[in-house]
């Protein structure tokens, strides 16, 4: 990152290289929690992403323009206010900017990353820098030689959890006991995801999350940065759930049968009639059908479906779809757009991630207005997706994705499917 600040004293001058160390950790941290690749490699999209997510765990909205100008996509003549830098430190469980600056002192930092219009010193002045920069390094080195010799142990370890309802949205009462351990930090993940990482306090018992859409979830407790506990939990749909994918709480559609011959929808009407303006900002929609009753071991597997996007209004220029398979061992998403928006397109097979932007998807690129046939075959350890009988991607499993559990199919703005099966 870097700033051009003009620097009056030695005081404001320390106080802002403090700063901006703090900004670069916070930025390294947020780089490692998403595990998305090198950051001078992401695109607008990208930004676009982790904006989303920091107002899914913070309800702050930060705008793409503000995360490019704090990782120095943009030039930027100034530092983020404290209430960008609230959100940032509460998207890394902090509470907030104050309690994650209060966490160890920085060490000395390499000037060649930072642009400051320095004061001018004094030759007692530099050698009085050298030894404080000295005299910090000695204590960090030291604070990290005793951080990394500490061996995490544990016994007795709690972790269960109880959906208290049927269907959604739904609570889920996590139980947990990790009072015999020796852990500074403890932490619920309600899947693989990692976003989904919440931290709680070490001597409770107790934490309640409420769940808003069907899934396979594998929750997992963590201390320290240790996965020491998890267990499968599935929130079922109670047949075939339609949403409008609102934040921070989807609008729950009525239900529709669907039998063979039938055509379960979302439609335009249905944004109209909920009050969506979709003028304003584009929802996605979605259709669940998650069941415990429903499971097919990946060993052997077939989905096929036909579906469009219908969407008539304006924007959602791209009619992307997105079919999604939940698995106990992960995920796959198939993402469907026009032949003009593939590089915005992003796969998941399992929990590899599959970019667009540095992968060639142009197979997936397709006009959604007419029916596609969409089939997605497992077998051997190996994966074939076909389009309409054309193979656009086929390669092999890093590991076993375990039962298929249940899908979902997401429309950008609205879209139709007139067959779906598994088997």
């Amino acid at each position: 990152m870097r700033f051009s600040i003009a620097i009056e004293n030695n005081r404001d001058y320390k106080q802002m290289k403090t700063e901006i160390f703090y900004i670069e950790r916070c930025r390294q941290l947020i780089e490692t929690k998403l595990a998305w690749g090198n950051s001078g490699e992401w695109q607008n999209q990208d930004f676009e992403n982790l904006s989303e997510r920091i107002f899914e765990k913070t309800k702050v909205s930060l705008s793409s323009s503000t995360l490019k100008r704090i990782w120095g996509k943009v030039h930027y003549t100034g530092l983020p206010n404290i209430s960008t830098l609230n959100a940032l430190a509460q998207f890394l469980d902090y509470e907030n900017w104050r309690a994650f600056t209060s966490n160890g002192l920085p060490p000395a930092i390499n000037q060649e990353t930072i642009s400051l219009v320095k004061p001018k010193k004094t030759v007692v002045q530099t050698y009085w820098w050298l030894a404080i920069t000295l005299f910090l390094g000695v204590l960090i080195t030291f604070g990290a030689f005793f951080k990394i010799s500490k061996v995490l142990t544990f016994e007795q370890i709690v972790f269960t959890s109880k959906p208290v309802t049927f269907g959604v949205p739904n609570t889920v009462i996590f139980n947990y006991d990790v009072t015999k351990s020796n852990a500074d930090s403890v932490f619920i993940q309600q899947s693989w995801d990692i976003k989904r990482r919440y931290k709680v306090a070490k001597h409770l018992h107790e934490y309640a999350s409420t769940y808003y859409t069907p899934g396979y979830f594998r929750a997992k407790l963590i201390l320290n940065d240790s996965i020491v506990k998890e267990h499968d939990l599935l929130i079922e749909s109670d047949g075939w759930l339609r949403t409008i994918d609102t934040k921070p709480q989807p609008i729950y559609l009525s239900k529709l049968s669907f039998e063979k011959n039938d055509i379960l929808n979302i439609t335009d009407d249905d944004l109209l009639k909920n009050k969506v303006d979709f003028n304003k900002e584009l929802p996605w929609v979605s259709l669940f059908n998650v069941s415990k009753q429903r499971q097919y071991s990946s060993q052997s597997f077939e989905m096929e479906t036909i579906l469009r996007n219908t969407f008539k209004g304006k924007g959602g220029a791209c009619k992307q779809i997105k079919i999604i398979l939940f698995s106990t061992n992960g995920i796959i998403v198939l993402p469907l757009s026009i032949k003009g928006c593939v590089g915005e397109l992003e796969m998941f097979i399992g929990e590899e991630r599959i970019s667009g932007k540095t992968t060639n998807l142009s197979a997936f690129g397709i006009n959604t207005d007419d029916w596609i046939t969409v089939k997605c075959i497992i077998k051997n350890q190996r994966i074939n997706i076909l389009i309409n009988n054309n193979i656009a991607y086929e390669g092999g499993l890093k590991h076993s994705l375990g039962q298929i559990v249940g899908s979902r199919i997401s429309f950008l703005g609205a879209g139709e499917v007139k067959k779906f099966a598994m088997r």
